[in-house]
């Protein structure tokens, strides 16, 4: 009886160790299936730099060595493996079109030019997407380092070495 009372024990302790490594498992594969998605609008971004770049270049308010930042942060964001020193790149990104967008509000002709419009418009969008990808990042990476960080599947996620993710995150 004490015996086959022990087995059901170990049974249950294996099953719950066996749910447990399953459910860190699938949202491991969540982050990061969330992640290529974020990393895919941020590249999808990317391609409105140069263009932006261009329009700046163009404006007298916007110093040459801004320009070439900008260029620069492109490489620098694609190059970057580290999730936090992809995010501060990425921020820069996003503060200089802020501010070659709040720029080219001195100029009344660069608001009534078509290609500039379709562009402020694709780069608005393109943010927007963003913002939808790196808030579900975020959400599957805040699942994932709950489950790793309550106590006792804590000890469990060490031994498996299941790590915590890092956030993604765009403001300074």
């Amino acid at each position: 009886m004490i015996s086959g009372c022990l087995m059901g024990i170990m049974l249950a302790v294996i099953a719950a160790f066996a749910v447990a490594y399953l459910k860190f498992k699938s949202l491991d594969k969540a982050v990061k299936t969330a992640w290529l998605r974020l990393d895919g609008r941020l590249k999808d971004r990317a391609q409105y730099i140069s263009p932006v770049a261009l329009q700046a270049a163009n404006m007298p308010d916007i110093q040459r060595p801004f320009v070439y930042h900008l260029q620069a942060l492109k490489d620098e964001c694609q190059h970057s493996t580290a999730i936090a020193r992809r995010a501060a790149y990425e921020t820069e990104v996003t503060q200089k079109f802020k501010t070659v967008f709040s720029a080219a509000r001195k100029y009344p002709q660069l608001q009534q030019d078509e290609h500039f419009l379709k562009l402020q418009t694709a780069v608005t969008r393109a943010q927007a997407r963003l913002k939808k990808a790196k808030t579900r990042y975020n959400s599957a990476v805040q699942q994932y380092n709950t489950l790793t960080s309550t106590i006792p599947l804590n000890l469990l996620a060490q031994a498996l070495e299941f790590p915590k993710h890092e956030y993604f995150s765009l403001e300074k």
